[in-house]
């Protein structure tokens, strides 16, 4: 593995003026080190790794999808474990519908977006980046004009299902239907060709060397952060000189998510994000817009129920 695609300890990362000092992580078993003392685990082959040690994600185990419907029938709603699998049915219907089997409605409720990123392959880059990754759909249009790409992602679960896909595994799992009544899908995708580094963490904080990624995506996960400002220095920070940033997101904040003084653009946060990256506002550098669009993102939350967002999608290049 290439010394760049490595992950940092984010614990011991000191940043002052002009310079970031960082340690890597060495591997022992399934624990990741790092000489200031600290480790982390590797569930799953996935590294578990943020810098505040109560930051525990919800570990369990891939169970048949008969199995796991019955776990989560007792309820209530908002248990860890019915949400988890809420939010795994609705993402892996999202990102791999089209190879799922029976097939969702809609089939691809990520494909606009899709479209635009594996188009990038036509100007293909050594190292890549997303944050938010989820179940790995967009890694996947990545790889094909990235050699090599890191993952980042905070639920344990989605990222764990990710790397099985992107290995080419067959993945079972539960399709909402109605309440918390499941029934059994499988997704069977092609495995990927690029080096490939997936590690369940923080996007404010990412255990990622700095200004080496020629390419750093960012879907849906604006209006995801507490602190959509600071995500956008975290972009900055990871891009190369001269690489390009791919932000998309529909600005649908939510209290308890978003902190309310840290919500982008007032009536047009689509136009103030754009003006952000143009001017360098609160970044180390000014970008170039180099395309901009409306696309529709679509979610399907059961059988009886989809939600569809209008996504300002862009892509900037770093001056």
């Amino acid at each position: 593995m290439s010394a760049d695609l490595v992950l940092v300890c984010p614990g011991c990362r000191t940043a002052s003026p002009g310079r970031i000092d960082v340690r890597t992580l060495e591997r022992t078993g399934d624990v990741l080190a790092c000489e200031c003392g600290r480790r982390y685990p590797i569930v799953d082959g996935v590294p578990v790794v943020f810098a505040d040690p109560e930051v525990a994600p919800l570990v369990e185990g891939e169970l048949p999808p008969e199995v796991a419907a019955l776990l989560a029938l007792p309820g209530p709603d908002d248990a860890p474990y019915p949400r988890l699998l809420e939010h795994l049915s609705i993402y892996l219907d999202a990102h791999w519908g089209d190879v799922a089997e029976p097939p969702p409605e809609p089939a691809f409720g990520l494909a606009p977006i899709a479209e635009r990123i594996a188009a990038r392959a036509a100007a293909p880059v050594d190292l890549a980046v997303e944050l938010g990754a989820s179940v790995g759909r967009l890694v996947a249009e990545l790889a094909r004009g990235a050699r090599r790409i890191a993952a980042v992602e905070l639920q344990l679960g989605a990222i764990r299902r990710a790397r099985r896909l992107l290995a080419g595994e067959a993945l079972p799992y539960a399709r909402r239907i109605a309440g918390r009544h499941y029934l059994p899908a499988a997704i069977r995708a092609q495995a990927i060709a690029s080096q490939l580094l997936l590690v369940c963490g923080d996007a404010l904080d990412p255990p990622l060397l700095p200004n080496l990624f020629e390419r750093v995506v960012a879907v849906n996960l604006l209006d995801s952060v507490a602190r959509p400002r600071q995500l956008l220095s975290v972009l900055d920070g990871l891009c190369a000189p001269g690489g390009e940033i791919i932000l998309a997101s529909p600005y649908a904040w939510q209290s308890g998510v978003v902190h309310e003084d840290e919500r982008i653009g007032g009536a047009d946060p689509a136009a103030d994000v754009a003006a952000i990256l143009r001017d360098g506002t609160g970044l180390g550098a000014r970008y170039h817009l180099e395309d901009e669009a409306d696309l529709v993102w679509t979610l399907r939350r059961d059988a009886r129920s989809t939600a569809t967002y209008r996504t300002h999608y862009l892509r900037a290049r770093k001056l």
